[in-house]
């Protein structure tokens, strides 16, 4: 395996990883240059580039070529949202600081480590060095990155580079989902329907599904695993079978073909006579995932979510003060920092901002299909 030496300073290395990364037309772009700017300071032998709904830290995409073998991937994602493990996202998420080590979250007893057993050290990797990429905002991605036994451990250095790589790519990241939903079209593609058994296994796909995945993650941009399926749904799937989960979940991940997608997972009876323990559900995302990214990405709270939400559908500021018990003044404070967080000085600016970057292509794409009396 290659490792890069060199050294960076670490006061410039979130800096000088997010300067690489602004001229990113995707996440793969993004991933790419950041892997460029931070392999002198960190020295990693794999690097997973992970992104998340900020929301609900579910895997939504990101850049696998650097990362472990795709057959682990179903193993390390069931560990990751199902069993649970030191050093996970939801950890490093609670922390001022989101950067972590598993042998120091182990206590130097990397045994401990579910992860570390089944997969890193059949491997032959010595240690894993997990950063969360975040902003005021909230989490938007991840860099996993692994040593191999025969490199020096990780240490300080190491740790204090991450760090300072968490804001500026946060920041970053977050940005560039905002140009993503702008640009994204919808699909007119029919739902596609997986169901795995209890180890996450394909026991059945319905036609469409290839094609909801059928991307450049097949050139190997994300490994899909035989059956063509992303980490998205391994992720989800194993958070709908973790202990005390409700029976669905959903959540969206990025399609290069079909742009942002909904999956939906359901835990089956496992009484039942199929081997299928998990149903997934992808299909086009709606209005509630463009609600919920907008929201997160623009960083608007509980109250201005609502309040954007009802300029939306037209109610005056009457209107939503009767609907809301607030006052008048009230509502206009918090029209005021909407406008000033999407960058808009208007009711009006703000509808036809929304709409033009985040309704309008999905309308365009909806107006373009033939009617369905006109299909043969």
């Amino acid at each position: 395996m290659r490792r890069d030496g060199g050294t960076t300073r670490v006061g410039e290395i979130g800096d000088a990883a997010a300067r690489a990364a602004r001229s990113a037309q995707n996440v793969e772009e993004f991933f790419e240059a950041v892997k460029r700017v931070v392999r002198p300071a960190v020295r990693f032998d794999v690097c997973a580039c992970v992104t998340v709904d900020p929301q609900t830290l579910m895997n939504t995409g990101g850049d696998y070529r650097d990362g472990l073998p795709p057959a682990m991937l179903p193993r390390m994602l069931d560990i990751e949202y199902r069993e649970g493990d030191a050093n996970d996202l939801s950890d490093l998420a609670a922390r001022p600081t989101p950067v972590g080590l598993l042998s120091r979250e182990t206590g130097g007893n990397l045994d401990l480590s579910p992860r570390y057993r089944d997969i890193m050290r059949p491997l032959g990797f010595r240690d894993e060095l997990r950063v969360l990429l975040r902003d005021r905002h909230g989490a938007w991605g991840a860099l996993v990155m692994g040593r191999a036994d025969d490199a020096p451990p990780f240490g300080s250095p190491e740790l204090a580079a991450a760090a300072a790589l968490v804001r500026p790519l946060g920041d970053a990241l977050r940005r560039l989902h905002l140009t993503r939903l702008a640009e994204e079209n919808a699909s007119a593609l029919a739902p596609g329907l997986v169901l795995l058994d209890g180890g996450h296994q394909v026991v059945h796909t319905t036609p469409t599904v290839a094609t909801w995945f059928d991307d450049p993650a097949h050139s190997g941009d994300v490994p899909t695993g035989d059956h063509g399926l992303p980490p998205a749904v391994y992720a989800l799937a194993a958070a709908v079978q973790a202990d005390g989960a409700a029976p669905s979940h959903t959540s969206w991940m990025h399609s290069h073909r079909h742009g942002r997608v909904r999956l939906h997972a359901w835990r089956l009876d496992a009484s039942s006579a199929t081997p299928a323990r998990t149903a997934v559900v992808v299909e086009r995302a709606g209005p509630a995932e463009h609600i919920s990214l907008i929201v997160a990405a623009y960083g608007l709270t509980p109250r201005e979510r609502d309040i954007t939400v009802s300029v939306l559908r037209g109610k005056s500021t009457a209107d939503i003060s009767r609907s809301t018990g607030l006052s008048p003044h009230t509502v206009q404070d918090h029209l005021k920092a909407v406008f000033d967080k999407t960058g808009v000085r208007s009711r009006r600016d703000l509808v036809a901002t929304l709409f033009a970057r985040h309704y309008l292509p999905d309308i365009m794409v909806a107006a373009s299909e033939p009617h369905p009396r006109s299909r043969s």
